[in-house]
């Protein structure tokens, strides 16, 4: 074989060789497991999950896997799901309510760290409440959505929404919210020397009654209360906190807060990784484009990060 077909041969083996060993590496790698049930994955729909696992594994360079559970199943069958996907894997992630579940994991697996992440107004107030963090050596890593800057956000977009109209704004939250979620979207406005008027609610039915008897709002929050006033499909500008399939919300929606596992999986991760026990996480700002909206005005929303 003379050098020029060594050669023919042997580049095309070094390439593969190139690509060949960082992708083994990768797949040899311990995964991420996010511990989710079918009605959540149905909501959030599947192709989307599938794009978060991809871009959360890529930001990782680590396989980020989903074990899929059936609705209301008990905490030791998910014992068993979580091991058929893989049985020394490198964290798993647990929203709260399944917290009974991450307790039952942490007893029998002391040496893989397991996440809990509590969202925006988890259930029964804290995970203490199951038992977990109550401790000095429970050893969870405990996160929480941080509604006070998604709220600060929030406020900026709703400023933007406005535009020139000096209208009113309407947040609906739910009862439990902290007040400081609403201290930061008012400072949000006076940061922007736009103070417009902004009326809180933490009821739909007093929602309903304000908004019937004056119905200009310029721009509507809907941050844990208030999904029926989606049914209406009137032209006010909407500000979603949710994690719910893009597809399935009204056209007049054009902010979403997703605070959902997949979103906050690459963060975790890497304050597990980092060794710190208890943080926040932003939720990702989905914005909607469509036909309500001009491009200076998306233009603006995408650059929220930007003012000052």
């Amino acid at each position: 074989m003379n050098k020029k077909n060594i050669i023919k041969i042997a580049v095309p083996l070094i390439i593969l060789i190139i690509i060949a060993v960082p992708v083994l590496y990768f797949f040899s790698l311990p995964p991420v497991l996010i511990v989710t049930d079918h009605s959540f994955a149905l909501l959030y729909n599947e192709s989307r999950i599938k794009k978060d696992l991809a871009s959360s594994s890529i930001a990782l360079f680590r396989p980020v896997k989903t074990v899929d559970i059936a609705d209301d199943v008990s905490a030791d069958i998910i014992q068993y799901a979580i091991a058929e996907v893989s049985a020394a894997p490198f964290c798993v992630i647990f929203s709260l309510r399944f917290a009974q579940a991450a307790r039952m994991y942490r007893e029998q697996n002391p040496g893989i760290p397991v996440v809990i992440l509590e969202g925006r107004y988890p259930e029964n107030a804290n995970p203490a409440v199951f038992g977990i963090g109550s401790g000095n050596n429970d050893d969870y890593f405990i996160f929480k959505t941080d509604i006070i800057r998604d709220f600060y956000i929030a406020g900026q977009a709703a400023s933007i929404l406005d535009g020139d109209k000096n209208g009113r704004i309407a947040v609906l939250m739910e009862p439990g919210a902290p007040v400081q979620a609403r201290e930061a979207f008012t400072q949000a406005l006076i940061d922007l020397e736009k103070p417009l008027q902004t009326s809180f609610y933490t009821s739909y039915n007093t929602f309903s009654s304000a908004a019937s008897r004056r119905p200009d709002f310029s721009c509507v929050v809907l941050a844990g209360i208030g999904s029926e006033y989606l049914e209406n499909q009137i032209n006010v500008p909407i500000i979603f906190f949710s994690w719910m399939n893009l597809e399935y919300l009204p056209d007049n929606v054009v902010m979403v807060f997703n605070d959902s596992p997949f979103v906050q999986a690459v963060k975790a991760v890497e304050m597990v990784a980092a060794g710190t026990v208890k943080g926040q996480i932003l939720s990702r700002r989905e914005i909607i484009i469509g036909d309500k909206i001009g491009k200076d005005t998306i233009q603006k929303l995408q650059n929220i990060g930007k003012i000052k």
